[in-house]
């Protein structure tokens, strides 16, 4: 599955920290992956809870209207999954030993994980460096308390020298990380004749070469037919075999050329769009619950002052700021 995908780009790095010596802070001493938790820890997160909005202190991700999501954690070493299983009889006969250790997988140093999904600019030819250029613009101090550890990391570089070192660690994405479609999306179905038409062109061809074969060299060779009918049958099963072999491969080829893909994106699932919706969903709830005594007469004049207040296409604004997780009631007006 590539990158981009569903409308949305899917971004993750995994980036080296320098960890070989020891930093130095004050009179204290530490090493690189310790100070990498640490400025992790101080940085701010959204505003998850109704007490968190009233402290305002915001993710430096929210500055960005094309930022839907951004989790950056440090990977130390891989899961450790267990023993490779294997057949009791065949490890037996093999002389395996149980109880003794496999190898395991370890990591030359300590890695931070940076894996985001933002909306792409365009077509998303320029992406991730347009979006990466974007985020060192607005939140290069934050970015920097972190990255500052990592090996070869440079904070007195512009945005593309910063693109240029995070899109080194870049490694494709296999699974996004939404699915804002709520009707079925628009696919193309892969027809069975497409898969079935190659196939039989194949067995058709084999059969051509095999029978024109077998009658050249009875017509012309004045071969005896048995010989002949041999020669036909005998190349019929070898072409036969070959041309539907390479009729296969072109099946397979193809699902996989379909697959890869990128999926459609869903309409209206920007950041925009998905802000402009929470915010909507939350004024509407109040709204219905305010109206439940009216009559329709007034039911359509409010109606008509709630649109005209909330003003459904206009993504700009009023509409639930970014780095808000809220979905809930609440009796006092929205922000616009």
């Amino acid at each position: 599955m590539p990158n981009l995908d569903g409308g949305h780009y899917f971004f993750t790095a995994l980036l080296p920290i320098d960890n070989h010596g020891i930093i130095e802070h004050g009179p204290f001493k530490s090493s690189a992956v310790h100070m990498v938790r640490d400025a992790l820890e101080a940085l701010p997160t959204a505003l998850q809870t109704p007490e968190s909005e009233k402290i305002g202190i915001q993710s430096p991700f929210a500055r960005s209207l094309r930022t839907h999501f951004v989790r950056i954690f440090v990977v130390d070493a891989p899961t450790y999954n267990g023993r490779d299983s294997i057949d009791t009889l065949l490890a037996t006969a093999q002389g395996i030993d149980p109880l003794k250790a496999q190898a395991v997988d370890r990591l030359a140093c300590p890695y931070l994980a940076f894996v985001a999904e933002f909306d792409p600019a365009g077509d998303g030819a320029e992406e991730p460096r347009s979006w990466l250029e974007e985020l060192w613009r607005l939140a290069k101090p934050e970015l920097c308390s972190v990255l500052q550890y990592c090996f070869q990391f440079d904070g007195d570089g512009d945005g593309a020298a910063f693109a240029d070192f995070v899109i080194k660690g870049q490694i494709e994405t296999t699974m996004p990380f939404n699915d804002y479609w709520t009707i079925t999306p628009p696919l193309p179905n892969l027809a069975g004749v497409e898969l079935i038409a190659p196939l039989i062109g194949a067995a058709a061809l084999a059969a051509l070469v095999s029978i024109a074969s077998a009658l050249g060299v009875i017509v012309h060779d004045h071969w005896p037919w048995p010989a002949g009918l041999g020669l036909g049958v005998f190349l019929l099963v070898v072409l036969g075999v070959a041309f539907i072999g390479a009729a296969l491969f072109y099946d397979y080829n193809l699902i996989n050329r379909r697959g890869a893909k990128p999926f459609p994106a869903a309409p209206n699932a920007t950041l925009r769009h998905v802000l402009k919706a929470l915010y909507l969903q939350q004024a509407f709830t109040r709204f219905a619950a305010a109206q439940q005594a009216t009559s329709p007469a007034e039911l359509r004049a409010a109606f008509a002052s709630f649109a005209a207040t909330v003003r459904p296409d206009d993504l700009a604004g009023p509409t639930q700021p970014a780095g808000v997780v809220r979905s809930h009631f609440a009796p006092e007006p929205l922000d616009a």
